[in-house]
Order: C-alpha cells, then structure tokens, then sequence
C-alpha cells in the first residue's frame, strides 16, 4: 500500500488479463503481476486501486495514526478471481517488514479490506529472487 499522491517510479506493459497497458510501481509489483497473469484461478485484476476515503469511517482506527485516516492510499492488487471472489496483495520488501510505519499501514490496508467485505487479504513478501506469499 502507498499514498495516492506520492510520487513514483512507473513500470508500464501489457496484460492480457486485463486487457490494457497496465502501471506498477517497482519491480516487485511487476513479478507479482506475472504471477497473476500466469495463474488460472485469476480473471483480472486491477492495481493501485484506490481506497475510498469514505470508507474510512467503517474502519477501526485503534493503533492507527489519525493522518493516516485522512490521506488517500492505493492498494497494489486488487484481485478477480474466476470463481467471483475477491482477494487483496500489498507487495513488500522483506526488508520493510521491520518499519512500524510499514506495518501500520499494512494494518490500514488489511481493515479497510475487510470492512468492505474482502477477506482474502495477504502480503505479498519480495525477497531477493521472488515474490512469496505471507499471511
């Protein structure tokens, strides 16, 4: 997850998935998009969704910095699977696990996900060689 306004580098090509030139932000989110491309049980997917600011009254915010409460934040997957369920991966750096502010806002994500009914929320860990899922 990253502020909306934040300004950052763009990793632009096609997805078959999706159908259009899709705009990640690091090479991380680029491998994990190719995960996604390669897997049968995704239909599409859309990244850097925007979460709805709005919304943010339906999240709990114990723990939670209040600023955070009023930025505008994207989420790095958002994914259709074919069975029309629906699942969230916010792709990081393993070395960023050790941030508080990293992991407030992995919280932030995680809440406001489930608040509007999306359980199937998950980090997407890149270590040097890959992207592996962590709960």
């Amino acid at each position: 997850m990253k502020r909306a306004s934040k300004k950052q580098r763009e990793i632009r090509f096609h997805s078959g998935k999706c159908g259009r030139i899709i705009c990640v932000n690091s090479y991380a989110e680029q491998e994990y998009a190719k995960r996604l491309e390669a897997d049968d049980r995704v239909e599409n997917y859309e990244e850097n969704c925007c979460l709805d600011t709005e919304r943010f009254q339906h999240v709990n915010p114990v723990g939670i910095r209040a600023a955070y409460m009023k930025q505008e934040w994207k989420t790095d997957f958002l994914i259709h699977h074919t069975d029309g369920t629906q699942a969230v991966r916010e792709v990081v750096r393993e070395d960023e696990l050790t941030k508080a502010t990293v992991l407030e806002q992995l919280e932030l994500s995680r809440r406001y996900w489930e608040a509007v009914g999306v359980s199937d929320w998950r980090v997407a860990l890149f270590r040097e060689g890959g992207v592996t899922h962590a709960s």
